[in-house]
């Protein structure tokens, strides 16, 4: 009874901001729609099987119906919205009930933003999204500012302190030598006595996990049928060397000749390898519950870490030199000082440099659906990475050996149609999929297109 007494208060509100009816599954992508705009405006509750004016009618619901939505949930939000939905029993008729929980920033549905106007889903303009993605990432900064009133100095370790002021004073325009923690901590304005920020903790912590356990690098090797993985934590620097020994040795030799010289390297350059982790840690937001992911294969180096990257920066001015805009300015200035990161946005270039200086493929800078950001190290030999990790995926999910349209893969993606004819371009580029008519009648083929040697390339 509890159940229906919640139930009857809603439906005798009616709609609202947070509260949406719907008669059926009809029209799904309208539910997701408005399971992403309440995601952005802090959580909801969508009724199906209700009328407008509040009158339950019940839903009728065929097999399978409820996987199927909540795929498409999956598939359609971005960031992906985790919703819990069950069957409740209203006056005999069972309603379907979706819980949209608050979510992280401004939500896409199919590659456009949305809000809540009173009891309507409003397409959100390119300023307001950019606004709030802004506003985030700000929150994001906020975040490693914030005081942690539970922590107190006997929760850090002087250990890690001394090791940090040994690294420092190199680049510290201060003397750093002997300082006590607390007044390390003052300098680098991460707390005192009264208090001690998030980023005090994740720098110099007997045990960060404690208080922040998503603060953490889940690393995975597979090379052949030899697999290795772990959980790293400890303080952020401990991360970045740990992390970086665990790619260090789970990477093979390769013999180069220069003449009569041989000599033998690693399969990646090490200084590009902890570049790339030294920066995830810094960049990424802490806010997430989602680890920084760091996977090793026989083709590649993948590191993912949950966060954005912020305005003015592209991926292209990666490539070149940019400007540094740190989310998280406190813990990236006492990396700089500790010699982990450069702080005048050079650290793509090193990475871009010392892979080129080896030989290896192009490095892949990449925001997949901006649910996080990627860096790719493909190692000796591996076909081109000039692929997202969207196109692949949503290629895979279309791998049936049948012409697909545009349309087909944006839906499968997630994403607006003009960016899945962006997608698709490029792995037309790489070789993966051909095209097909021209116009509307265009479709997509996996696989590189055989062209006889009289017909004229196609612009």
């Amino acid at each position: 009874m509890q159940n229906d007494e919640s139930l009857r208060l809603i439906l005798e509100r009616g709609e609202t901001a947070s509260v949406e009816f719907k008669m059926s599954l009809a029209d799904s992508r309208k539910i997701v729609e408005t399971i992403a705009a309440m995601a952005t405006i802090g959580g909801g509750v969508v009724l199906v099987g209700v009328r407008d004016d509040g009158t339950a009618m019940g839903a009728e619901l065929g097999a399978g119906a409820v996987e199927r939505l909540t795929q498409r949930i999956l598939t359609g939000t971005d960031p992906r919205v985790f919703v819990d939905i069950d069957q409740p029993v209203y006056m005999e008729h069972r309603l379907l009930r979706i819980r949209v929980p608050a979510g992280d920033g401004p939500h896409l549905a199919f590659g456009r933003a949305y809000y809540r106007s009173g009891p309507a889903t409003v397409a959100m303009s390119r300023d307001e999204y950019e606004r709030r993605l802004l506003d985030r990432l700000r929150e994001s900064s906020g975040f490693e500012r914030r005081v942690e009133r539970s922590a107190s100095l006997s929760d850090l370790n002087p250990s890690a302190a001394a090791r940090f002021c040994d690294l420092a004073k190199l680049r510290s325009t201060l003397p750093m030598h002997g300082l006590a923690v607390g007044e390390l901590l003052s300098r680098l304005h991460l707390g005192d006595e009264k208090g001690i920020t998030n980023a005090g903790l994740l720098l110099f912590g007997q045990h960060p996990q404690r208080q922040l356990p998503q603060a953490v690098i889940r690393a995975r090797s597979q090379r052949g049928v030899v697999e290795d993985s772990r959980s790293i934590g400890g303080t952020l620097l401990q991360q970045i060397e740990e992390a970086a020994a665990f790619v260090a040795r789970n990477l093979k030799m390769r013999t180069r000749r220069d003449g009569l010289v041989r000599t033998e390297t690693s399969e990646l350059p090490l200084t590009a390898v902890r570049e790339v982790i030294a920066n995830a840690v810094a960049h990424r937001d802490y806010r997430s519950t989602a680890p920084i992911q760091l996977y090793l294969t026989d083709q590649m180096l993948e590191i993912w870490n949950p966060g954005h990257l912020p305005s003015p920066l592209t991926l292209v001015s990666l490539r070149e030199r940019h400007p540094s805009v740190p989310p998280n300015p406190f813990i990236a200035r006492a990396l700089y000082l500790a010699g982990y990161i450069e702080e005048w946005g050079t650290g793509t270039l090193r990475v871009i440099e010392s892979m080129r200086a080896v030989g290896n493929p192009e490095v892949v800078f990449d925001c997949p659906g901006e649910s996080g950001f990627r860096v790719v190290l493909p190692l000796p030999g591996a076909q081109p990475f000039g692929v997202s990790y969207r196109a692949s995926e949503t290629l895979a999910k279309l791998a049936n050996g049948l012409p697909f349209r545009s349309a087909d893969y944006a839906e499968a993606a997630g994403v607006s149609v003009r960016t899945a004819v962006g997608d698709l371009s490029g792995l037309e580029k790489a070789g993966l999929v051909r095209r097909v008519g021209i116009g509307r009648a265009t479709r997509w083929v996996h696989g590189a297109e055989e062209r006889s040697g009289d017909e004229p390339p196609r612009e």
